[in-house]
Parts: structure tokens; C-alpha cells; sequence
């Protein structure tokens, strides 16, 4: 399926239907997808391994930059967002909550905000800070 159509179904679907449910449907699939791709990107990485130690190591320093440590937070909030969606998804499918699933929605946002907040943290000092050791750990730098 091409790209263009791909992105048509989901701008047809939001001018069709333009509510917090469709919102929240788009989300979740593309949380999903970006996840799928991430998965076939660390299984290149750690299937240099079998390679040799070498091969690991230039694909770890590779990805030990600040971009990469940015995308890594961006990670991080794909699969929180995908989490608290599919429990909310589960809360409304399982236990009759389907009447409620705008509130579940909002109290899952800042759910998802806090957990971000709390993350931030602890990865942002990375993001400047520790792509420089990280090089000099994996032996890239002197």
C-alpha cells in the first residue's frame, strides 16, 4: 500500500469522523507501527553480535549519539502513549467502561505526562552529557 494512501485512510477517517475515539484509534496505530520498525531496528543492531564483537561494538557506537539519545527519549514516549492507550482500550473493552472512555482518555494523557515528566528527568542530562562517555566506554574516543 502505498504511503500516500496509507496517511489518505487516516485524514478521510478524521474528517469522517473527527472525535476523541478516532484520535485516539490513529495513536494507537501509529504508536504501533513505530514500534514495529524500532523492533527491526534493534534486531539489526543486536544481530551483529553474531557477527562479532567488533561489528557490536561500531553498531553500538553508532547509535550512542545525542540524536539517537533523543530519539531513544521519543522511544520511550511511543511506548508509554501505546501502553496507556492499549490499558485504557482494555479498562473500556472489559469492565463496561465503553461510556467513559473520554475521561479514561484524559486521565491516561496525564498519566502519560507525568511518566514523561518523571522521565525527562533523568534522559535529558543523557542527551547532552553522556554521549560523550558512552563513546569513550565503547573505546570510539581517546
Amino acid at each position: 500500500m502505498p504511503a500516500k494512501n496509507f496517511l489518505g485512510i487516516f485524514v478521510n477517517e478524521a474528517k469522517l469522523n473527527p472525535n476523541l475515539g478516532t484520535f485516539s484509534y490513529m495513536l494507537h496505530r501509529l504508536t504501533g507501527i513505530a514500534l514495529a520498525i524500532y523492533l527491526i531496528m534493534h534486531t539489526w543492531v543486536l544481530s551483529s553480535a553474531q557477527i562479532s564483537g567488533e561489528a557490536f561494538d561500531d553498531r553500538l557506537a553508532m547509535v550512542q549519539t545525542p540524536f539517537f539519545h533523543v530519539l531513544e527519549y521519543l522511544l520511550v514516549a511511543v511506548v508509554f502513549m501505546h501502553m496507556i492507550n492499549g490499558l485504557r482500550i482494555i479498562i473500556a473493552d472489559f469492565f463496561g467502561a465503553t461510556r467513559k472512555h473520554k475521561l479514561l482518555f484524559w486521565i491516561g494523557l496525564i498519566i502519560f505526562i507525568v511518566m514523561m515528566v518523571w522521565f525527562g528527568t533523568s534522559m535529558i542530562p543523557r542527551i547532552f552529557d553522556h554521549s560523550h562517555d558512552a563513546a569513550q566506554a565503547l573505546g570510539v574516543l581517546p
